[in-house]
């Protein structure tokens, strides 16, 4: 009986620690990709500001010169 619940309490700890192991690999994943997604996204937002603002102060500068 002893080697029985022994074996049964084996059996869960190596069955929990699998299916933690799982969803620690899921939740790297998706941290990951989540974070990379959004930093990606903030740059090209950041990309964008940059490039419509010196557009705007190109065309500011140019229309001055021809003053």
């Amino acid at each position: 009986m002893k080697k029985l619940s022994l074996m049964a309490l084996v059996s869960a700890f190596i069955m929990t620690a699998n299916l933690y192991s799982f969803d620690l690999i899921e939740d790297t994943f998706d941290f990951i990709f989540d974070d990379l997604a959004k930093i990606i996204g903030i740059v090209v937002i950041i990309a964008a500001g940059v490039y419509i603002f010196k557009k705007y102060v190109n065309k500011k500068d140019s229309n001055s010169d021809d003053r």
